[in-house]
């Protein structure tokens, strides 16, 4: 589907679909146009080509998706390939959806997929709601516009994550003290690890968008950005530049959050070990206290027809006297050597 407005300093801002319209307004030097392909058809593809004539490579880029963000400086005209990331809370998984711009002083073309057209729908919206503004600055100041708005789409899913590495923070502490839970809950483990995937992926995909958007602001060559509209690239850079160092900040929280849960893991394991280090040591010592008696028992328990020792008066008690003070030693002995 296209989406057209025209606009300029002698008449209102109008919204259209028609294509005859489009191309009486660039063949107009006093008017300013935007298009805007949203999911586009083959046919409406071709417009590229047969209305704005653009080189090929760069409408071969809107047809395949090249996949990584730049920008290419054209003879009239800017093309730029940015992403937008998608965050779907119902999957936890982390999504980039491609989206082209054509821009010079005349124009402004868009591109993107049926999943960017809410955004570019408000883009619209705000468009006609500014027009005084368009007129004013021109298309650099539409172009500052989409670009903004495409980076604050970032902050939904930002702290969204936010509010779930808190509640994951919530739990690991709240799990430390319960220690049976703690050591089973695997599924927090992963969970953590599935968090770090998710932003560092993020990072990593706005990371050359950001270096695609400061190669336009630092560009020497002759731009249809012009000196007055500069600040307001210079602010979408920071917008850029904040978004990222949000990430950053929030990947440093999801580590400091995976080492806590590492170290408490590591706490607990400690505990247990040393807890059944000590039911091995008593253990030990029953079985040593036990041993000598067993061997005595062992030995008057043998079937011989001559053992002196069965036939004393006294041999019985005196056998548990033996065993009794046996026993008694070997306890003092332990604890002698403190290893009770």
């Amino acid at each position: 589907m296209i989406h057209i407005l025209i606009w300029s300093k002698d008449h209102p801002m109008v919204s259209t679909q028609d294509v005859e319209k489009l191309k009486k307004a660039l063949s107009d030097p006093h008017q300013q146009v935007w298009l805007d392909l949203d999911a586009p058809t083959s046919p409406e593809l071709k417009l590229l080509e047969e209305v704005f004539q653009f080189h090929p490579l760069a409408i071969k880029d809107v047809i395949d998706m090249v996949g990584i963000p730049k920008i290419d400086m054209y003879e009239n005209y800017i093309f730029m390939v940015l992403h937008r990331v998608f965050y779907r809370l119902e999957s936890g998984e982390c999504e980039l959806r491609e989206f082209e711009i054509f821009f010079s002083e005349k124009f402004i073309v868009t591109s993107h997929p049926k999943e960017l057209s809410r955004t570019f729908q408000t883009a619209r919206t705000q468009a006609l709601e500014h027009a005084r503004e368009l007129t004013s600055h021109g298309t650099s100041y539409l172009l500052f516009r989409i670009l903004r708005m495409a980076i604050q789409d970032h902050k939904p899913a930002i702290e969204a994550w936010q509010d779930e590495l808190d509640h994951i923070e919530e739990n690991v502490f709240h799990n430390a003290n319960h220690g049976s839970a703690f050591k089973t809950n695997h599924a927090m483990l992963e969970k953590i690890l599935t968090f770090k995937k998710l932003v560092a992926r993020m990072r990593k995909s706005l990371m050359p968008e950001r270096e695609a958007l400061k190669e336009l602001y630092d560009s020497k060559e002759l731009t249809p950005i012009g000196k007055k509209n500069r600040p307001y690239f210079k602010m979408v850079l920071d917008n850029m530049n904040l978004l990222i160092s949000e990430l950053e900040s929030l990947q440093a929280h999801a580590n400091v959050v995976f080492e806590t849960y590492a170290a408490m893991l590591t706490i607990r394991m400690t505990e247990s070990s040393h807890q059944l280090n000590f039911v091995m040591q008593r253990l030990t010592i029953a079985a040593s206290i036990f041993l000598p008696l067993t061997f005595i028992v062992g030995i008057y328990g043998m079937n011989f027809d001559v053992m002196p020792e069965l036939h004393w008066k006294w041999g019985y008690w005196g056998l548990w006297g033996v065993m009794i003070w046996l026993s008694i030693a070997m306890l003092f002995f332990f604890r002698k050597k403190k290893w009770i």
